[in-house]
């Protein structure tokens, strides 16, 4: 689904120098699996990721996604960030509906749908309610439902719950993994949260620090469905956490 290879971004800093964010990455996701990127502040999680949506320019090596390279950004690829994103000036409805009208859904059908996937992400009786009438996680919700209502193959997810509070963010973890066990997309999971990425992925690629490198590729062979209070007490759960922290804290001293 996505093949990268030898991929390079160097950027132009505001002194007029160059500063290379990754470096020689290479990386194949099949369709339907589930990958979380891991690394340090400043490794090229974000910038990675945004080349893969298509928003960033390479400039070295190359990203095909179902054969084809990248030249921009695509419907077959969705984007979940951090920000939520969301219009302030369009209902929670409005919102979810949007990327489908932008396609030429007509509004009743596009409205329709969005109701199904606000039901879906449990906010349905929020349809006419507005962003900043929402929680944090209520509008992460909103978020994930915008962009799964278009039925992309791919979600590409920038710590989509980094400044959720730790209850909301488990929840939404959960909540998550049940939707893509329903779909089974193929997703690309940027997070710094080791358990996160454990707990989500099927795969957790460990970048090193600046500029960004595949350091390892780490496959968790853990049994689906997950339910976070038994891998709590799975010591296989336990010892996936250990390895990529001990990765990281390499890292962080190299």
């Amino acid at each position: 689904m996505i093949h990268i290879e030898q991929l390079g971004k160097t950027f132009q800093t505001s002194r007029g120098t160059p500063h290379t964010a990754i470096q020689d990455i290479s990386l194949d996701v099949p369709e339907g699996q589930f990958v979380s990127i891991l690394g340090p502040s400043g490794c090229g999680k974000s910038t990675l990721l945004y080349m893969v949506g298509g928003f960033e320019q390479v400039t070295a090596g190359q990203i095909q996604v179902n054969g084809k390279a990248v030249q921009g950004p695509g419907p077959d690829r969705g984007p979940v960030f951090q920000e939520y994103a969301l219009f302030p000036w369009k209902t929670v409805l409005g919102n979810v509906a949007y990327g489908l009208r932008e396609q030429g859904v007509s509004r009743r059908e596009a409205e329709a749908r969005a109701m199904v996937w606000l039901e879906k992400v449990k906010l349905k009786d929020y349809a006419h309610f507005y962003p900043r009438e929402l929680s944090g996680g209520m509008r992460q919700r909103a978020a994930i439902a915008r962009t799964l209502a278009y039925e992309p193959k791919i979600l590409l997810m920038d710590e989509p719950f980094g400044a959720l509070d730790a209850h909301t963010r488990l929840t939404l973890q959960a909540e998550l993994l049940s939707l893509w066990e329903q779909l089974h997309n193929t997703v690309l999971f940027v997070t710094h949260s080791v358990d996160e990425a454990v707990y989500l992925s099927d795969r957790v690629v460990v970048l090193t620090g600046t500029p960004g490198r595949v350091r390892e590729i780490v496959s968790v062979e853990l049994p689906r469905p997950r339910v976070r209070a038994e891998l709590l007490r799975n010591q296989t759960y336990q010892e996936y956490i250990i390895r990529l922290e001990g990765l990281l804290v390499a890292e962080a001293h190299a």
